[in-house]
């Protein structure tokens, strides 16, 4: 019995840091947009305000985007981003929301796409969200590249690479540290390189057994 309630205990604190990473991926995503357009229409608000009112209208619309996301992560924590969607599709969503924040994003995949285990996608996904978002608020980069790795049958690699300002350590938050336990459950690995004015560049590697790429 002891055992049985320890195991209990044990499932019961992975499913709220699973749900913490889960709501701190979307909130945080959805916030550092949101207060980008803000910005935006600040800067903007006396010269153009048509313009101003535009980022205005954007950013109350990413308050609802998110205020909803984070209400299916509590109410339904299996429900998917990718919406059964592929992969790169649902990415070029997080490429859309960058470039509207005045960052060049480009995405390029090699190899030719297949299925993948529904948690190895998912996982893949925040990965380059986290790092989209990291990128706005501390990168100062102007472009972002994101390469989609298919070439190896027994292994997904993503890469996303900035040209911002780098930095000298690359110890991450609470977002980045979400990642890393992410990708350890899959037995991936996630490397974060960079070096001041070179900018980061995050490598992310998972499994895909043939099983899983059904």
């Amino acid at each position: 019995a002891e055992y049985a309630a320890q195991v209990e205990e044990l499932a019961t604190v992975n499913e709220r840091n699973r749900l913490a990473r889960e709501i701190h991926d979307n909130l945080g995503h959805y916030l550092t947009v949101v207060n980008i357009q803000i910005e935006a229409a600040h800067t903007i608000m006396d010269s153009n305000p048509e313009k101003a009112k535009d980022a205005l209208s954007k950013a109350q619309k990413l308050t609802q985007d998110g205020l909803a996301s984070v209400r299916r992560s509590v109410s339904a924590l299996r429900e998917s981003p990718l919406a059964e969607r592929p992969l790169p599709e649902a990415i070029n969503q997080l490429i859309a929301e960058n470039q509207a924040a005045g960052i060049v994003t480009n995405m390029i995949v090699q190899g030719d796409t297949r299925h993948l285990d529904p948690k190895v996608a998912l996982t893949l996904y925040r990965t380059v969200q986290e790092s989209l978002t990291n990128v706005r608020k501390h990168a100062h980069a102007s472009q972002v590249d994101i390469f989609l790795d298919y070439r190896n049958e027994q292994m997904m690699q993503i890469i996303v690479q900035d040209n911002g300002i780098g930095a000298e350590k690359t110890e991450g938050g609470f977002g980045l540290l979400g990642l890393q336990e992410r990708v350890q459950l899959l037995n991936g690995t996630l490397t974060i390189e960079s070096e001041p004015s070179s900018g980061f560049i995050l490598t992310s590697q998972i499994p895909t057994p043939k099983e899983n790429t059904k």
